[in-house]
């Protein structure tokens, strides 16, 4: 465990997660990370190591042994059961039964990690064009020298700013109806007052899509048999074997001992050699590739969860009642949401002020802050929007 751990120190930016979302963090800085250690845990032994040893005939000296060795481990080899005879197996089905994703796992894991990393880059990228700097915003709000009152204060004062002139951009832009954005909605769609939510949420969708995604890959490049239902049937049966089946050691799934043929030309004559060979690094792979499908699902599911929650919490105006009524009454500012006065207020400060992006920079702004921080800043934002109504009269 300390070996891996030196590992994911030695990566330039595993160190520290960008993603202030749980499930970001997971998918673009723990899963991501997990899979670079493996890869390189497996390149050290694929390059620094013998990732394969092979039993060679008796004649046969130690340039031949290595010769050997490598040209099996460049070319496939090919699984045949231990109850099997290897000269009543045909060549087309030697074929059928090789082994060669060995060679490509480092890659292959490098590749997976790349793909994690994806839909964050993206959400970083995209919400870089809108208003409201997400980045900032969360790092004012989980600033440590909130403690101290002055430091608090002038964090929520800039945010308040900050908010305001965002909220409130949005807010002209949509009473004016301006007819540029009537027409180029769809290339103004930065200016609406739901950008930031509706990228977070394709940045949401594309976690679940990607993990999905590995999910099918990874049966389907060990277990093409099993693509359809994402190996869950195989993988069970190798996890909790029934009576009479067999480990995946004699399954072929994940075979330590393969076959290799080749052909050694001696004084014009080719003689054909089929030995033994031990794939020492299927030992790692086979742990690996369990770990990662049962990762998989449970990091799918979680993302499933996820986005059902975001998407409940950001559509249903009760859920969005509930959370700006309760900060208020925790408030320094008198305010009785039994107020029927009150309410109406309420939802004209949800639905005119904040709007869908203003109730999710809160409610990001409450997953990662104390609830003191939130209550305050929500409750500034009230002050300013009641004030900037009482004017209006």
């Amino acid at each position: 465990m300390s070996f891996i751990l030196r590992i994911l120190t030695a990566v330039p930016y595993s160190n520290k997660p960008i993603a202030k979302d749980v499930v970001a963090s997971l998918h673009s800085y723990f899963t991501c990370n997990m899979l670079i250690a493996f890869a390189i845990l497996l390149s050290f032994k694929h390059f620094a190591g013998r990732p394969m040893e092979c039993m060679i005939p008796s004649g046969f000296n130690s340039a031949w042994e290595q010769y050997t060795e490598n040209y099996c481990w460049a070319q496939d080899t090919y699984f045949v059961p231990p109850h099997v005879f290897v000269e009543d197996v045909k060549p087309e089905d030697r074929h059928e039964t090789r082994v060669s994703y060995y060679q490509w796992m480092p890659f292959f894991l490098l590749f997976q990690a790349a793909c994690f990393k994806l839909p964050t880059f993206i959400w970083k990228c995209l919400a870089t064009h809108s208003g409201m700097k997400m980045g900032e915003i969360l790092r004012l709000a989980t600033d440590p020298a909130n403690s101290t009152i002055d430091l608090k204060k002038a964090n929520i004062n800039a945010l308040c700013v900050h908010l305001q002139g965002a909220l409130r951009f949005h807010t002209r832009v949509k009473m004016r109806n301006m007819l540029p954005h009537k027409i180029l909605r769809c290339l103004n769609v930065r200016y609406s007052s739901h950008y930031v939510v509706m990228v977070y949420i394709t940045a949401k969708v594309a976690f679940l899509f990607n993990v999905c995604f590995q999910l099918h890959l990874l049966c389907r490049y060990l277990l093409p048999q099993f693509a359809n239902s994402f190996g869950l049937k195989e993988w069970k049966k190798l996890i909790w074997p029934p009576e009479n089946y067999s480990s995946w050691h004699s399954s072929g799934l994940f075979p330590r001992v393969t076959l290799c043929d080749f052909d050694v030309r001696e004084m014009g004559n080719i003689q054909t050699h089929t030995i033994q060979c031990v794939l020492v690094v299927n030992i790692f792979t086979e742990k690996i590739f369990i770990l990662l499908w049962l990762w998989f699902v449970v990091l799918s599911a979680v993302t499933m969860i996820s986005l059902l929650s975001w998407a409940y919490v950001l559509c249903s105006q009760r859920s969005k009642e509930h959370f700006i009524l309760n900060h208020l009454e925790m408030s320094e500012a008198p305010f009785d949401k039994t107020d029927h006065e009150n309410k109406e207020a309420v939802d004209r400060f949800i639905d005119d002020y904040l709007g869908i992006d203003g109730i999710f920079v809160l409610k990001m702004i409450a997953a990662n802050a104390d609830v003191v921080f939130t209550t305050e800043l929500i409750a500034s934002l009230w002050r300013s929007h009641y004030s900037f109504e009482q004017q209006r009269k």
